[in-house]
């Protein structure tokens, strides 16, 4: 083979391999990755206009501050209690190994984020997503969202997972899938595990 053939195939192939692993199924990382993360949860109140809740400030609000480590676990013997009746916002803080707040790409990238919220009894919670993105319109996400408590119940692991979906995923996923224990099955990776002891209570049941 002449030299300069040789090199024109050289050049082929190398272009085919190049073409071939731009085509790599495989799921994209987000550029952040979470050292640190808080979830922080706000009593509101809602105010009912036709079908949907809106949700307002209330003076002296009960706030409860979990914050958890990079393996997504607050430090031992935190316990978050919730009061039925109640409803709550709840925001995600997330944070890089500089100490940057990274929550905001999730929303960003809302197209291959959702947040699923695990481990309560049936019933027993209600959960609506309420981001937005650049533009204001309303994206199901879960960095920001409130949270109802309907009945009481025995603790229980609370789980925030935060997934990363594989592309074209998300358009499977509906509102309603928010504690969806099968959330596996919708394909990608878990940018964000959070684990804490929850006890749902009656009014001035915190004694314990």
């Amino acid at each position: 083979m002449k030299k300069n053939n040789f090199y024109i195939v050289a050049f082929a192939f190398i272009a085919l391999f190049t073409s071939c692993s731009k085509d790599d199924p495989t799921p994209e990382i987000d550029q952040e990755e979470v050292s640190t993360a808080t979830l922080t949860f706000t009593e509101v109140e809602g105010e009912l206009h036709n079908d949907h809740y809106h949700y307002n400030p209330i003076t002296d609000a009960e706030v409860e501050v979990v914050e958890f480590g990079a393996d997504g676990l607050p430090p031992a013997g935190v316990h978050l209690h919730l009061e039925v009746g109640k409803t709550y916002k709840v925001a995600l803080v997330a944070k890089d190994f500089t100490g940057r707040e990274t929550q905001q790409t999730f929303v960003e990238r809302h197209d291959i984020h959702q947040a699923f919220l695990l481990g309560a009894p049936a019933d027993a919670l209600e959960y609506v997503y309420a981001d937005r993105d650049a533009e204001n319109k309303k994206v199901s996400v879960g960095v920001t969202g409130y949270i109802t408590v309907l009945k009481a119940s025995n603790t229980f692991v609370f789980r925030y997972v935060m997934r990363h979906l594989n592309e074209g995923v998300k358009a499977n996923i509906t509102a309603d899938d928010w504690n969806n224990a099968n959330y596996t099955q919708f394909t990608g990776a878990n940018d964000l595990d959070l684990k804490v002891e929850l006890h749902l209570v009656e009014e001035d049941e915190h004694g314990h």
